[in-house]
């Protein structure tokens, strides 16, 4: 037979077609079945399956997307936006658009730094026993640059056994509640289903300077309730809100709230003016930490002295030492430090060096881009000490 059918062949096929499709209708469909069985459907193929990515493998290679966004590209710094530079550019409407200059170029690394990400809440603990040192100034600037300048919640707290100054230092708000108010109502606010709001609300928030204040309580003998366990609970809940914690200390290197601050620490800054008081004030403090990694065999006491920042202020320019004199001092301190601490200078600042409430919106733009190197630097310390810690935890699971 060809490939066309005859037309009796043709309209008989059609017929048996027909009849196997009614066979359900009719009495004698059993046996229209069985002399014409339906054709069988063919199979369809299985979906090929693509064998599972190996872990690690890019999704995207870049090769159809490079000529665009090319190193070159990616890399091109952002108009400058300071100085003379500025300067052409904004007078030309952009037609002129010199790079920005090393000034500039050195500033945004050091925002930058600041605005690094941490693998978890960090600590840092401003620290100088002696008293009318400078620690709650520094506290404050540090705050309010790294707020200022990043994206982190931070959180400046009154870690005084004694009535501290950071709540006189700083806008309350309408706000009289203190860090004891929170540890009243800590074990409420240690569940899951603690909100941000719940513990804000025992904190002042400092506006344009973008940090909280937790404050001490007026009443010494309240303040006596903060000791090593209450501080550590206390910690353990602000950690939760709040990524960056800057502790203000007291004048007791011995008070169980201060060591227990320096423990759960990853970065600490000594305030200090090159006079005698001042200096010798640091240097009981760094023996006193690297004696306790000695008798404790926990080198981290130790660890913060060598990683140490050193805030180096004139102080009122009522005060003055001999230049000769503040070199020496200077040199006691590296000698008991070493190498691996930094000292960084910060101008005089009228706003800091008052007897009242500290606006850091008030301050120079001196005063500005000296502590924004020492956030920088504070910044990487912690940094540096946090990725440690984690590392430290994750051989200690493995293991």
């Amino acid at each position: 037979m060809g490939t066309e059918w005859p037309g009796d062949e043709r309209r008989k096929a059609k017929t048996d077609v027909l009849t196997v499709s009614n066979a359900s209708d009719k009495p004698e469909a059993s046996l229209q079945i069985l002399n014409n069985p339906e054709p069988v459907e063919p199979t369809a193929p299985e979906p090929t399956r693509a064998a599972p990515l190996a872990a690690g493998t890019p999704l995207v290679t870049g090769t159809l997307s490079s000529a665009i966004t090319g190193s070159d590209a990616l890399e091109t710094p952002l108009p400058a936006e300071e100085g003379w530079q500025r300067t052409i550019r904004t007078w030309t409407g952009g037609l002129i658009s010199p790079k920005p200059g090393p000034q500039e170029l050195a500033r945004r690394t050091t925002l930058a730094s600041i605005r690094r990400v941490y693998p978890r809440p960090v600590t840092v603990t401003v620290a100088q026993p002696a008293g009318g040192s400078g620690k709650t100034s520094i506290s404050v600037a540090l705050a309010s640059t790294i707020g200022n300048t990043s994206d982190h919640a931070v959180l400046a707290m009154d870690n005084n056994e004694t009535m501290g100054t950071l709540g006189v230092r700083t806008r309350s708000n309408g706000s009289k509640l203190t860090i004891i108010d929170l540890l009243d109502a800590l074990e409420e606010l240690k569940n899951e289903h603690t909100r941000s709001g719940d513990v804000q609300y025992f904190t002042r928030p400092q506006g344009d300077n973008r940090f909280a204040v937790l404050a001490s309580d007026e009443d010494p003998d309240r303040m006596q309730m903060l000791t090593r366990e209450t501080l550590n609970e206390l910690l353990e809940v602000v950690q939760r809100f709040w990524n960056v914690i800057v502790l203000d200390t007291g004048n007791n290197t011995r008070a169980e709230n201060w060591l227990a601050g320096i423990e759960r620490s990853d970065q600490l800054v000594f305030p200090v003016e090159m006079n005698d008081k001042s200096v010798v004030s640091v240097l009981r403090t760094i023996e006193q930490l690297q004696a306790m990694s000695q008798l404790s065999g926990n080198d981290h006491y130790a660890a913060l002295c060598r990683h140490a920042v050193l805030v180096i202020s004139p102080g009122s320019h009522r005060r003055s030492v001999a230049p000769e004199r503040r070199k020496e001092l200077r040199t006691m301190l590296e000698q008991a430090l070493g190498e691996e601490a930094t000292f960084l200078p910060v101008p005089y600042e009228p706003a800091l060096d008052t007897n009242g409430l500290i606006d850091w919106q008030l301050a120079t733009d001196e005063s500005v881009r000296a502590f924004e190197k020492v956030a920088a630097t504070v910044s990487e310390g912690m940094h540096h000490a946090a990725v440690r810690a984690e590392s430290t935890k994750r051989n200690k699971k493995e293991n």
